[in-house]
């Protein structure tokens, strides 16, 4: 029994304290969090955060908001690395099963399953408050499902559950349909029975999306695109306000940083092992399709799509890419024990120093233990308004750190916080009206800062943003 937990302990106990020492203490900017503080705000107060709502992120992260430690931001933090220790401990038992009987499987599975958690971006990641840590887990619990489940209706109706609770967290989720529907084993019934059973889980599982409605019926402070109505979810839940995002004129940059990135994961040695398990003849067949799938389905969609932020869509492929390292760890480990396995004492060591060096270099890098630049903001901007102030913030870091400290802090509760991007939106203007009933908010189309300091024109205004160092200006009518 010892035997058998020694390996998923010792990655829990290295994953956990890596995480631990460079988790951050609360909200924070480090590593492109700077989404955080709306997932927080939006969790805390029942409300809807940007598109596309993310209702399963919603759920999970509500219970981790019930820990009774730290600040609200340091719980949902929490949660990123929990799911990605998760996450790990299924990639390595997808590793030890798909090496049954290999002498040296278990070590080769746990060095893959280090080096995935371990990875920069991945990392990055499991310390703050994002998405993809519980995305990554869901993915493998995919990949899993595809892999080893038969096609009995029951397992098959729980794929297909699964698939749409997924997309309940992420909408590129769908990437993966191709895997949803892919077949290892013959069944006894019928292909259109199959179909239907994967169909009705699916719609089962995305029936999570009806949160997102009911959340919104509230009116809570949080809630974008107001999805009460079948046109106005529909334009949340697709994400329609990021479409413009793709585009192919960022492909030939993209193709050099997805290249970059994956070379700073794994580092030359690990891409000529994973290339090597690719190129293995000797693999079986039956879980290729799936791990490439990933592999390729998400690196595309990393190379069109033109956010700021598309290198994390690559932590997918980091995951599948991880899953053919461990299958060519195995290989070269057998091949290395059969011929030269007296020299273990002297590589065994190097190699152990070389994997403290490359922990250290990397929590380094992503460390977020110590961003204070969210708290200090705040602080900073709070502190230094007039009673009453209208502030106006002009980018998402400024705006959704002021919404987390003012309704989850409630610090500065007499100040009106006011997204100049989003004045746009009849939603958000509706929202405004419902979050601060004091402030006089004109019937105008076109509505913009300027009208709303010529309504409200007995209090002070501020503009507010952050593009490296704080910057407040301040103003009466």
């Amino acid at each position: 029994m010892i035997r058998k937990i020694v390996f998923p302990l010792g990655i829990v106990l290295i994953l956990s304290s890596a995480y631990f020492l460079t988790l951050a203490p609360s909200l924070s900017w480090a590593n492109g969090g700077a989404d955080g503080g709306d997932f927080i705000t939006a969790v805390y107060v029942n409300g809807v955060p940007h598109p596309t709502g993310y209702p399963l992120y919603l759920v999970i992260a509500k219970l981790f908001q019930w820990l009774p430690i730290g600040s609200f931001a340091y719980r949902t933090n929490i949660m990123s690395s929990v799911c990605t220790i998760l996450a790990s401990l299924l990639i390595y038992k997808t590793l030890v099963q798909l090496l049954p009987g290999q002498k040296y499987g278990k070590v080769a599975s746990t060095i893959a399953t280090l080096t995935f958690g371990l990875a920069p971006l991945v990392w990055s990641q499991a310390v703050i408050t994002e998405v993809y840590g519980l995305q990554s887990l869901l993915i493998i619990i995919i990949l899993y499902q595809s892999i080893f489940f038969g096609n009995s209706k029951r397992e098959i109706c729980l794929r297909g559950l699964l698939f749409g609770l997924a997309l309940g967290n992420h909408l590129t989720t769908i990437l993966l349909l191709p895997i949803l529907f892919w077949e290892k084993k013959t069944s006894s019934f019928t292909p259109k029975a199959r179909i239907s059973v994967r169909l009705f889980g699916l719609l089962l599982g995305s029936m999570i999306y009806i949160i997102l409605p009911l959340y919104a019926r509230s009116n809570p402070v949080i809630n974008w695109g107001n999805p009460v109505t079948l046109n106005s979810f529909i334009q949340l839940a697709s994400g329609k306000i990021y479409q413009s995002y793709f585009s192919l004129s960022f492909v030939v940059e993209h193709v050099r940083a997805w290249i970059r990135i994956l070379f700073e994961q794994f580092g030359i040695p690990g891409i000529a092992i994973g290339l090597f398990s690719i190129m293995d003849s000797k693999k079986g067949n039956g879980f290729t399709f799936p791990i490439a799938w990933i592999f390729i389905s998400y690196g595309v969609f990393a190379l069109f799509y033109a956010s700021y932020d598309s290198y994390v869509y690559l932590i997918p492929t980091i995951l599948a890419f991880s899953l053919w390292l461990g299958l060519g760890f195995n290989t070269l480990i057998n091949l290395f024990m059969q011929h030269w396995h007296k020299a273990i004492w002297i590589i065994a060591p190097i190699a152990i120093g070389l994997f403290v060096w490359h922990t250290i270099s990397v929590a380094t890098a992503v460390d977020a233990s110590k961003d204070n630049r969210a708290e200090l903001f705040g602080k900073s901007v709070f502190d230094s308004v007039s009673n009453n102030a209208i502030i106006f913030t002009k980018d998402d870091p400024s705006t959704f750190a002021l919404w987390y400290f003012q309704f989850v802090e409630g610090k500065r509760a007499d100040t009106s916080v006011i997204a100049e991007g989003l004045l746009e939106y009849d939603w958000y203007r509706q929202s405004l009206k419902t979050t601060y009933p004091d402030l006089d908010i004109p019937e105008l189309l076109n509505l913009s800062s300027y009208h709303l300091i010529l309504r409200n024109s007995n209090r002070p205004y501020c503009f507010v943003s952050y593009l490296g160092e704080t910057k407040i200006d301040c103003f009466l009518f």
